[in-house]
């Protein structure tokens, strides 16, 4: 399980290192890949393999709406396989760091199944909630009705 947030540098390259805390598992269970692709909140997401797969399985079993359509040509059409290197990098493809406008510092967040790599003001704005009341209300209403 990724958790934790880290603030790393991609380099000139469009490498940036995944923290030590992932990569161990990233090695140990996962082959040293991940599935990048792009997310509906303009950041990447990193998923392992086995947790890729499972998603598009999800997916494939989705009535064919215009919306799964558009999901499954949206999300699945950016995905592209990584493996780290031998210092623990990952390379994010040129479109890929387009898409989620990626400057020099990311932050990367683990959330369970898979990793978020975000700009790190995007991640910085997105996260906080002090200047959106309504959004954090309505956030502890949904939680409180999923009992959490």
């Amino acid at each position: 399980m990724f958790q934790g947030r880290f603030i790393h540098n991609i380099d000139t390259k469009g490498r940036v290192s995944i923290p030590v805390k992932f990569r161990e598992i990233i090695a140990e269970r996962y082959d040293n890949k991940l599935v990048l692709t792009n997310d509906i909140d303009k950041c990447i997401v990193a998923y392992p393999p086995d947790e890729w797969e499972m998603i598009i399985e999800k997916i494939k079993a989705l009535p064919m709406k215009k919306e799964v359509r558009f999901f499954q040509r949206y999300f699945i059409s950016a995905a592209m396989e990584g493996e780290l290197d031998r210092q623990g990098r990952i390379l994010i493809p040129p479109t890929l760091r387009n898409y989620a406008e990626l400057n020099k510092e990311v932050c990367l967040v683990g959330v369970g199944n898979k990793i978020e790599i975000w700009d790190r003001k995007k991640w910085d704005k997105a996260i906080m909630l002090e200047d959106k009341e309504e959004d954090k209300d309505r956030i502890i209403d949904v939680l409180a009705n999923l009992g959490i």
